[in-house]
């Protein structure tokens, strides 16, 4: 199990110190203890947003994107919505939207590993834009992959609904990398080392953990974190000239910056996101309608015969670009 070998890896590399038990031990047993369960047996506030059953033609997902930050920051037009995501994080949220169905009228394309790791291929295709355009110095990958794998899609996939999932604005942070605003940072080399089957250990403490040791300060990391949205949004607005019909911009969770879990009342305070924790900065996301020209005529079915007119062109930039 990679979760489990996450764990183990780290045990190893950090058992003798006690500082890190002291950090680590605590807030692990309190969340464990008393929050998820608080979460799963007391408060109750539905099974939120089901996506396959939404009207959409494209739905791009910005990972990591707290509702607050996005209606902040937001430069896309269209009507801002809010929606109550099934996870607190990524693998939650793809497990109770998409496993043990099929999806043969979608197709997703995916900066995101976890996809690869947690899914077992239900739709009728993957487009695996980690696996091709992986930025090494950065350990992520960047949104103007993401757009340039999306519209060769689109054009390979004319009568399919579309996933776009974008990592930003998750960590890494780019411009503050760029920038050495915060120093080391983990990326998604540990995603991406599990979906190779690879040692499953990160590089460096991610920027949560970091925060929690005081390395960082809360303001820094605020202002990173909400630079890597910003950096986005103009390419998903270059993205949504080029896509056909109805478009929903959203998230898979936010982060907690060390808040509390409300509604949650126990005084803890927490970082990132843990699975299994319904706080209302990790569930609550944004919704964005942006309404195109006309509609897609999507078809199902798992075949990969034309659905429509391909043309020879479309094929051909989409194996230039690692995906055919």
């Amino acid at each position: 199990m990679p979760d489990l070998n996450v764990i183990l890896n780290v045990i190893r590399r950090e058992w003798n110190d006690p500082t890190w038990w002291r950090r680590v031990t605590v807030p692990f047993v309190l969340r464990q203890l008393l929050v998820r369960p608080y979460f799963r047996y007391v408060y109750d506030d539905g099974e939120g947003v089901d996506i396959a059953a939404e009207d959409w033609d494209n739905l791009l997902i910005l990972d990591a994107c707290r509702y607050d930050m996005f209606s902040e920051l937001n430069t896309v037009s269209g009507r801002l919505e809010e929606r109550r995501s099934r996870g607190s994080n990524t693998a939650e949220f793809l497990r109770r939207n998409f496993a043990g169905e099929t999806f043969g009228d979608i197709v997703y394309v995916t900066a995101n590993p976890q996809v690869d790791i947690r899914l077992d291929d239900p739709f009728h295709a993957t487009v695996s834009v980690w696996e091709t355009a992986w930025d090494e110095d950065l350990d992520t990958v960047r949104p103007e992959a993401v757009v340039d794998a999306a519209r060769g899609t689109q054009e390979r996939y004319p009568n399919k609904r579309l996933v776009v999932h974008f990592v930003q604005p998750h960590y890494p942070f780019i411009e503050a990398a760029s920038e050495n605003r915060i120093g080391a940072q983990a990326g998604m080399q540990l995603s991406r080392r599990m979906a190779n089957d690879e040692t499953a250990i990160a590089d460096h403490d991610h920027v949560w953990d970091r925060l929690k040791k005081g390395e960082v300060t809360l303001d820094a990391v605020r202002e990173a974190y909400w630079d890597n949205l910003a950096v986005t949004l103009p390419h998903v607005e270059r993205l949504l000239d080029d896509l056909v019909g109805r478009t929903v911009v959203t998230s898979d969770h936010g982060n907690l910056l060390g808040e509390r879990p409300s509604p949650c009342p126990l005084p803890v305070r927490l970082y990132g996101h843990p699975g299994g924790v319904y706080a209302d900065a990790l569930v609550r996301v944004p919704w964005l309608v942006v309404d195109g020209n006309g509609r897609k005529k999507v078809t199902t079915g798992r075949t990969t015969a034309t659905d429509g007119t391909v043309s020879s062109d479309a094929d051909s930039r989409l194996r230039a670009l690692g995906y055919g």
